[in-house]
């Protein structure tokens, strides 16, 4: 079931903030990389051109609830029109701020374009600069962020502001100058093997999310969603992506929005990213809500993950397995004993019974996550 679209948008002008979900546990937590921080009920967003005024036309019905337009030099009659052609396809805009204004420093031309957009219906969030650790030739100074951040903030204190850096170790430079932490890492490379990235990307992920909820900001993950030879990168394969995904949501993003709608492959949209939304959309509504077991489950297999949850007001349940490994893992698991004998199935499509030990066999390909129901 989807999630209506005027129900989830009225969820994240909250910031999820009524959520009330366990903390994530592990089974290994000596080994573990997953902070104890709770599911989220994320939503997705897309970047894009604000000249591409069909764009929110086109995306809102993919599951699409937030729209990143690069606004740049563009005038007030060109923003205008695609906040309006956003209010009219039902969707939420992260405004970026002008660069020349931010650029030159101007603490009034700033006030004045917040001041323009700021009852805008369609502006959730203001986009404070995109990567200024690694603007050429000198990044962007922490204290100028700092400053606009406040300016903005004085203007309009009821929208959260959003800075992406994509260099972990500039992060702590620029805490003060947001309240939404995003990161953009795009690690599919031509030459780059299939997964070959991984084990770097995840530790870094859950070094971002510690520090984001240690500083108390919430954290966007920004993945890559481009490639065919675009500056030396391929396209995530499905696989790569739905870890990529999955990874970000097991371990309590509170957005993913996905890198660029303009450069992106339609072919790959809909084979690759919209399944995975639509797929989303019916799964997490139950980690975020349902009672969370994992703690009753045991596996004798090391770095896989288990998530185990009730399905509310039903006797069935969800479980997702991630497999950490970059090699083929064979393992069996034991669910609660109350469990035993129940169906197991994948997509509706019933694949075996629990045992009377309530446990069964899985063979997981590499980074392979799977999601099932039980009862």
């Amino acid at each position: 079931m989807m999630i209506r679209r005027r129900k989830l948008i009225s969820l994240i002008t909250g910031f999820a903030a009524a959520i009330t979900s366990p903390m994530l546990l592990s089974l290994y937590p000596k080994k573990r990389l997953t902070p104890t921080r709770k599911i989220n009920w994320p939503f997705f967003g897309w970047y894009d051109n604000i000249s591409n005024i069909n764009f929110p036309a086109q995306v809102s019905d993919e599951g699409i609830d937030l729209l990143m337009p690069y606004v740049e030099k563009s005038s007030k009659a060109e923003i205008q029109e695609f906040l309006d052609a956003s209010s009219e396809a039902e969707m939420k805009v992260l405004l970026e701020l002008s660069r020349p204004l931010v650029e030159s420093e101007s603490i009034s031309g700033v006030k004045d374009f917040v001041r323009t957009y700021k009852n805008h219906p369609s502006v959730y969030a203001w986009y404070l600069y995109d990567e200024p650790e690694v603007k050429k030739p000198t990044p962007l100074s922490p204290v100028l962020l700092q400053r606009l951040y406040q300016t903005i903030k004085k203007e309009d204190n009821s929208k959260p502001v959003a800075l992406v850096i994509s260099k972990i170790n500039k992060i702590k430079y620029y805490t003060s100058a947001m309240d939404i932490l995003m990161w953009d890492s795009y690690p599919c490379e031509n030459g780059v093997a299939e997964f070959e990235w991984v084990p770097s990307y995840r530790k870094e992920l859950h070094e971002i999310i510690s520090f984001a909820g240690a500083k108390n900001k919430k954290f966007w993950n920004v993945l890559q969603a481009y490639g065919e030879n675009q500056f030396n990168k391929r396209l995530p394969t499905k696989a790569e992506f739905r870890y990529m995904f999955y990874a970000s949501v097991l371990a309590g993003v509170d957005g993913l929005l996905f890198w660029a709608h303009y450069r992106s492959s339609p072919l790959w949209n809909e084979l690759v990213l919209y399944p995975t939304i639509k797929e989303a959309r019916h799964y997490i509504p139950i980690m975020v809500k349902g009672k969370d077991l994992t703690n009753q489950v045991q596996v004798n297999h090391s770095n896989i993950e288990v998530k185990l949850f009730s399905i509310p007001n039903t006797q069935k349940y969800l479980m997702i397995v991630v497999n950490h490994n970059l090699t083929p893992s064979n393992f069996s698991i034991r669910l609660p004993r109350k469990l035993a004998g129940k169906v197991v199935a994948i997509n509706q499509e019933a694949i075996t019974n629990l045992s009377t030990q309530a446990s069964f066999d899985i063979n997981l390909s590499p980074y392979e996550i799977r999601l099932y129901q039980i009862g």
